[in-house]
C-alpha cells in the first residue's frame, strides 16, 4: 500500500513529508544542495514515511470498495536475528570475490535482478496515485491470486499491471544508464516499502524466515513483498541492532570489502546524492546504504507501533504527543546521521553509519524509558498479533 488515501496511515503530514521526498530526489536537476542536507532530509523522510504506513489499520480494498484490516504481522524468531549479521557477511564477502573475478558479468545478472524489484517496489507506490484517475472497471479492480514458486503467494489488480507497466520505462532507464535519479527512486521504493511492509521470507502466513531471505537482506537491500515484518521483542531488536553494529564496523574499518562492493555493485541498494558537478567522476556523489535506513527505520517503526497501540488500548485519540518514543528515535536517528557526515568529513574516509546510529537507537529509547519509569515494559514488549498491545500502565492498575 502506498502513501495515497487508500491507507487509513497516509495522514496529511506523511503526505506532506512524501511530497518533500518527491522535491528532494528532483531538486538537484536544479539546485544542488549541500550533500549532507540532502542525505539527512531524504533519509529521515523514509524512515518517518515507512514507519507510520506500518501502524496497524484500515486500507479500502479497490475490488470491493470497502475497509479490511490491514495485514497481520509477521514476526522475526530470535534465531533468525541473530543469524542475520551471519549471513550477511557471508553473501558480502562473496560478492567481494565475485566482483574480484567476474565484475561485468555479475553487475549485469544482480542489476537485472535488482532493477526488477525496483520496477515491482516503485510500481507499488505510485499505484494508490493512479487509481483515482482511472474507471471503476471489473477489469483493473478484480485481484488475482496466484502461487508462485520460491515466491510463494502472489495478489495483483489491472491497476497494479498498468503500473508496472509505467515504472518499467524508469527500470529501463536505469538498467541502461545507471541514472542516479532513477537509483535514487528505486532506492526510496525499497527504503519505504521496506520499513513498511518488508518480509526476510517467502511464506506469506508466517513461520520462519528462509536463509536465501536473510542473506539477500544482509546486502541491506529491501524488496517489496508480501507480508510485513516486526522484531517481536525489544531485545530481538537490540539483538540484531548490536549484531549489524559490529558487521558494519568490521566490514568498513577492518577490510575494504564493504566500499569495494558498494562503489563496484550496480544495483539500487544506496541512495547517492549529487555533491559537486564540476569534480572528476567518482567524485561528484555521495552515498548512503539502505541497510543505515531500514534498520534503524524497523526498529523506530516497532516503536512507533507501540506508541500508537498503548494509547489506542487506553480508550485515548491517537496524536502528535503520544508518540514519545517515536519522536525520540527519530531524533536521535536524525542526529546519529549528522555525527556521521562530521565524521565523515572530518575524517575524508567512508564512515560505517551504524557506529552512530546503533548507539542513537538504544540510547535513546533506553533513556526515555528510564525517564518514563518503563524500562522493564519496554524491555519485555513485544507487538500482539491480532489484538492491539495492552497499556501497561492499565495492567499495573488491574
Amino acid at each position: 500500500m502506498g502513501i495515497g488515501s487508500k491507507n487509513a496511515s497516509a495522514t496529511p503530514m506523511v503526505t506532506a513529508v512524501g511530497i518533500l521526498l518527491l522535491v528532494l530526489t528532483f531538486l538537484p536537476f536544479v539546485y544542488t544542495l549541500p550533500y549532507a542536507v540532502n542525505m539527512i532530509l531524504q533519509a529521515s523522510s523514509v524512515v518517518y514515511i515507512g514507519a507510520h504506513l506500518s501502524i496497524p489499520g484500515t486500507q479500502i480494498n479497490v475490488e470491493t470498495g470497502e475497509e479490511e484490516e490491514k495485514p497481520a504481522l509477521e514476526t522475526m524468531s530470535r534465531r533468525d536475528v541473530m543469524k542475520f549479521p551471519i549471513m550477511g557477511s557471508c553473501v558480502l564477502f562473496g560478492l567481494y570475490v565475485i566482483f574480484k573475478l567476474y565484475k561485468d558479468l555479475a553487475n549485469m545478472l544482480l542489476g537485472l535482478y535488482f532493477t526488477g524489484l525496483g520496477v515491482l517496489a516503485l510500481a507499488g507506490l505510485v499505484a494508490p496515485f493512479l487509481q483515482p484517475f482511472l474507471p471503476k472497471t471489473k477489469k483493473l479492480t478484480t485481484l488475482w491470486d496466484f502461487e508462485v514458486p520460491l515466491l510463494g503467494q502472489v495478489q495483483f489488480n489491472g491497476v497494479d499491471v498498468l503500473s508496472t507497466i509505467l515504472c518499467s520505462g524508469v527500470g529501463y532507464i536505469y538498467y541502461t544508464t545507471h541514472h542516479w535519479c532513477t537509483n535514487n527512486l528505486f532506492g526510496v521504493s525499497f527504503g519505504i516499502r521496506g520499513i513498511e511492509l518488508l518480509s526476510l521470507g517467502s511464506y506469506v502466513n508466517g513461520g520462519d524466515i528462509p536463509d536465501s531471505a536473510l542473506c539477500v537482506s544482509g546486502l541491506c537491500c529491501c524488496p517489496a513483498t508480501s507480508q510485513p515484518l516486526s522484531p517481536p521483542f525489544f531485545m530481538s531488536s537490540a539483538i540484531l541492532l548490536a549484531g549489524l553494529f559490529i558487521y558494519d564496523i568490521f566490514w568498513v574499518f577492518g577490510t575494504d570489502v564493504m566500499v569495494t562492493v558498494a562503489k563496484s555493485f550496480q544495483a539500487p541498494i544506496k541512495l547517492v546524492f549529487p555533491r559537486d558537478w564540476s569534480a572528476p567522476v567518482g567524485q561528484q556523489f555521495s552515498m548512503l546504504g539502505l541497510g543505515d535506513i531500514v534498520i534503524p527505520g524497523l526498529f523506530i517503526a516497532l516503536l512507533l507501533r507501540w506508541d500508537v497501540n498503548r494509547q489506542k488500548a487506553a480508550g485515548k485519540h491517537v496524536s502528535e504527543s503520544c508518540k514519545v518514543y517515536f519522536y525520540a528515535q527519530f531524533i536521535a536517528y536524525i542526529l546519529g546521521l549528522v555525527t556521521t557526515v562530521v565524521f565523515m568529513t572530518w575524517y575524508k574516509t567512508a564512515q560505517p553509519a551504524l557506529l552512530y546510529l546503533v548507539p542513537a537507537a538504544l540510547g535513546s529509547s533506553l533513556v526515555t524509558a528510564l525517564f518514563k519509569g518503563e524500562i522493564n515494559e519496554l524491555i519485555t514488549m513485544k507487538e500482539e498479533e491480532g489484538e492491539e498491545a495492552k497499556d501497561p500502565k492499565a495492567v499495573k492498575k488491574d
